[in-house]
């Protein structure tokens, strides 16, 4: 008995290290997610990446920015034009509508500054990358140290070569020669520059060491691989299936990297599908959508110039304006909102110390302020969400455009049979019904409720009321999310309820098995329990279901739409994906009221 438990404990490790190996090298066929690949994102898809701060989100992509539109503080620039601009903003948004208007320095524009990057020892393609600085008179060579796929691939940019560099081949015409490293330079880029010129470069002083050149290979169709060996990215351009979801942008336009289960080697995996770079985390801004990458990041911050220990600085010399900390910069005067947030970090504290009650538990007030009721009547008969404004959100089949006068918002209610001071009262003024809504098959069951405002003010007051953000991208959150329903809908057995009552359910997918041909993927979200004793039931329909992102931001996430048997195991509740009509929402409340993000 004994050498058959020593055999087993053997066993087990063994099939451990197995496990373990295997997962380390994970073919790209299990790594990447299909249906994601299908939709052919890129950086400029903003349900997965944040648009830079020259570019707004529309209808999930990054779109120019007229140049009004950027914020009026910033640094002076020069294009190549010859024409000064009075931000970076400013200048970025001409060139993405006019590409020849590309960055050339920071400042005023002088006649004799010129900037321009050359291959030499190789051809129009391929060869040792030159430099030639603005303020400078001779061309410098770049040291091979600090050069990665990232600057690889902007030099690529500007060449005229639009996919980049070639992951595949080095240039080996000659043996790269060697020099002191003073006499090289230094450069650091984030990868979707348009130009060398927008990137930082810095050299070491008093350094002894010899080191070898940068050089790059561009990419042309001529170097395809075989496709059975290749990952194609949406810009046509062929890289090894090993370098997708490795965290560096090989494809040139960030396909490689935006639909990955898990990463490889040491890049972050965001919640959203997207690998980055292992650089990027805790770096003073929110590369993941989905926030993560931020989070827990007290004294580990990463260093400006990367590559160099914080007491190295004093022995670096910066050459170039550093226009990556400029666009953080820009991205800081953007318009935000106040979402998602409560005013009471009691209440909210009170709030995360939830357990999950057979029906739910009685919330306290302040919990949920972002929840309403739609009082008809002399009942409230369905739930909102209010989503800032004078505008509420609900589901399509809880109202009518021909009762709009009868309809009142109720706002800061706990028990509606025991009103107290801080409820707030407000009468409808319009009634939108989605226009494709189907009543039979519960397809795109939403509906937004515009409120009366008050004579002489140009919004509604809601004092006790905090608006609840509005997802833009359905990647923000993930099935086994744990988030959370409210309402004042009936317990099981259809007994009333008057008080509100919440709980928390977790985010389902493939919910067809539940309801086979009746779940749209795309419009509806489901959640509930293993057990089914958290569930949505009748007369919580057109209530909130919130899910609470990374940096403890709420977003409605869905709006209780239909379901079957309440509180009973397999049948979960169905939402409408808010997430989905994000552009519809933005329509009728204006963008500007509920874009947290890609503004």
């Amino acid at each position: 008995m004994k050498h058959t438990h020593v055999f087993l404990l053997l066993l087990c490790f063994y099939l451990s290290f197995c496990k373990l190996t295997l997962t380390s090298a994970i073919p790209q066929e299990d790594l990447l997610e299909k249906k994601c690949l299908e939709k052919k994102y890129t950086r400029l898809s903003c349900t997965k990446v944040f648009c830079q701060p020259w570019q707004r989100c529309v209808d999930g992509t990054c779109v120019c920015k007229l140049p009004y539109q950027c914020p009026k503080n910033g640094t002076v620039v020069c294009a190549t034009t010859g024409k000064s601009y009075p931000t970076y903003c400013q200048q970025k948004s001409l060139e993405c509508l006019r590409p020849e208007t590309k960055f050339l320095n920071s400042g005023r524009c002088t006649a004799e500054g010129k900037f321009s990057v050359s291959l030499k020892y190789g051809d129009t393609s391929e060869g040792i990358v030159e430099v030639k600085l603005v303020d400078q008179q001779k061309t410098m060579n770049i040291c091979k140290s600090s050069w990665s796929i990232r600057e690889a691939n902007v030099a690529c940019f500007e060449l005229g070569f639009q996919q980049g560099a070639d992951t595949e081949r080095k240039f080996a015409a000659l043996e790269a020669p060697y020099t002191n490293s003073t006499e090289c330079l230094h450069v650091r880029c984030r990868g979707f520059e348009t130009s060398l010129a927008e990137c930082t470069f810095f050299k070491r002083r008093h350094s002894r060491h010899h080191q070898s050149l940068a050089s790059v290979v561009c990419y042309t169709q001529n170097a395809d691989l075989s496709t059975n060996e290749s990952f194609q990215c949406v810009n046509g351009k062929y890289i090894s299936k090993t370098k997708a979801c490795n965290g560096f942008d090989d494809c040139g336009d960030q396909s490689d990297e935006l639909c990955c289960k898990e990463c490889r080697g040491k890049s972050f995996h965001c919640k959203s599908g997207v690998c980055i770079p292992s650089q990027y985390k805790c770096n003073g801004e929110v590369d993941c959508i989905t926030g993560e990458d931020e989070v827990d990041c007290k004294g580990a911050r990463h260093p400006a110039i990367q590559g160099f220990a914080p007491g190295a600085q004093d022995k670096t010399e910066i050459l170039t304006a550093d226009m990556d900390a400029e666009r953080k910069r820009i991205k800081s005067l953007l318009p935000t909102l106040f979402c998602g947030v409560k005013k009471n970090m009691h209440t909210d504290a009170h709030a995360r110390r939830r357990k999950r009650v057979v029906g739910g538990k009685p919330a306290q007030l302040g919990d949920f302020p972002w929840q309403v009721g739609i009082k008809e009547e002399d009942a409230i008969n369905c739930g909102g969400v209010y989503i800032g404004g004078c505008w509420v959100l609900t589901a399509a089949h809880c109202v009518r455009t021909s009762k709009t006068h009868r309809y009142q918002i109720w706002t800061a209610v706990v028990d509606w049979l025991k009103p107290t001071s801080e409820i707030t009262v407000e009468w409808v003024n319009k009634v939108i019904i989605h226009e494709n809504y189907n009543a039979s098959s519960y397809q795109n069951d939403i509906a937004l409720l515009e409120m009366k405002k008050v004579a002489h003010q140009r919004d509604c007051e809601l004092p006790h009321s905090v608006p609840a953000c509005v997802p833009w991208s359905p990647y923000l959150f993930q099935p086994n999310d744990r988030c959370v329903i409210s309402g004042w809908g009936r317990e099981k057995g259809n007994q009333k309820v008057f008080s509100l009552k919440w709980g928390e359910v977790d985010l389902i997918g493939n919910c067809s098995k539940f309801y086979p041909n009746r779940f749209y993927e795309k419009e509806m979200e489901c959640a509930g329990t293993f057990d089914g004793s958290i569930d949505a039931c009748k007369g919580d329909s057109g209530g909130p279901l919130v899910c609470t992102n990374a940096n403890n931001v709420t977003y409605v996430w869905g709006v209780v739409s239909w379901g079957e048997n309440c509180g009973k195991p397999e049948f979960p509740g169905v939402y409408t994906k808010v997430a989905n009509y994000f552009d519809w929402i933005s329509f009728h409340v204006g963008r500007s009221l509920i874009s947290q993000y890609n503004v």
